[in-house]
């Protein structure tokens, strides 16, 4: 099966799509030729799409169904690092949330940039449940609070263990300290066996909090939900992931309740040169 054609009209030979393709399944052309793949190298082709859009001449298209993500217009931006910089920085976790819902059209705009988030051979694993429903966060978090319970009550050890009385009594007086009372929940699940699935997760949902930002949306990491959810069988049941698949990690998110005026101090960057 080809993945790629290349127009002979078009091409130059500059062979780019050669030297960038990260797989080496475009070979250089022979005389008077265009570059090209064997059919039998479309098994090991990562569908990145790098020889598309690295094309000079725009001679090449790819043969995979790809879903692409609809720009405004031709031109691609470009922005300072002073202003990349500090978007970036003035990130914040999230802990405090307006009531008001996070409309699905808006947050599938999110996802539809979180999902270019690079992975591993570009494989794509990561899933992704959203827990729109208000009472139903405030459900998960309660499991999650039923889940520190039983860890307290048994003999095993536990990382949190010493945290989880604190935070079980405050859940009882009415604070959430897992959910953070956020409206919304994104949860990254991918197929356990996959080797960087969580790995990958962890990159996507990092995508998914910056570009959060962009849309007013505040996110903060549910690390505690995200430690339940791995053992404990009633928030795993609620989620109702597909089979096979597992919470790598998960997000709150909604409307931030106060809005960021500065950026924080932090530690110089720790770096060793060789």
């Amino acid at each position: 099966m080809t993945v790629i054609t290349i127009d002979p009209e078009l091409c130059t030979n500059c062979e780019i799509c050669v030297e960038i393709c990260p797989m080496s399944i475009i070979l250089p052309s022979s005389e008077g030729e265009t570059p090209y793949s064997p059919e039998d190298a479309a098994t090991y082709c990562a569908k990145c799409g790098h020889c598309e859009v690295f094309c000079p001449e725009g001679a090449i298209s790819t043969l995979f169904d790809a879903t692409y993500y609809q720009l405004q217009d031709d031109t691609f931006p470009s922005i300072p690092a002073s202003e990349i910089g500090k978007y970036m920085v003035m990130r914040r976790s999230i802990r405090s949330y307006k009531e008001d819902s996070v409309d699905k059209g808006t947050i599938e705009s999110i996802l539809d940039i979180a999902r270019y988030a690079p992975s591993g051979m570009n494989k794509q694993p990561v899933n992704w449940t959203i827990v729109h429903d208000t009472e139903e966060v405030k459900k998960i978090a309660g499991l999650s609070i039923d889940w520190m319970r039983e860890v307290v009550a048994s003999e095993d050890d536990h990382p949190l263990k010493p945290l989880m009385p604190g935070l079980i009594s405050a859940y009882e007086m009415g604070i959430d300290p897992i959910c953070r009372a956020a409206p919304h929940l994104v949860i990254a699940h991918a197929p356990a066996e996959y080797p960087t699935g969580y790995t990958d997760s962890i990159i996507a949902l990092s995508w998914f909090e910056l570009a959060a930002q962009a849309f007013e949306v505040g996110t903060c990491w549910a690390g505690f939900l995200a430690i339940a959810a791995a053992s404990y069988k009633p928030i795993q049941d609620e989620l109702e992931l597909p089979q096979g698949h597992v919470v790598q990690y998960s997000m709150m998110f909604g409307y931030p309740e106060h809005k960021v005026r500065g950026i924080p101090g932090r530690d110089p960057a720790r770096v060793t040169w060789k």
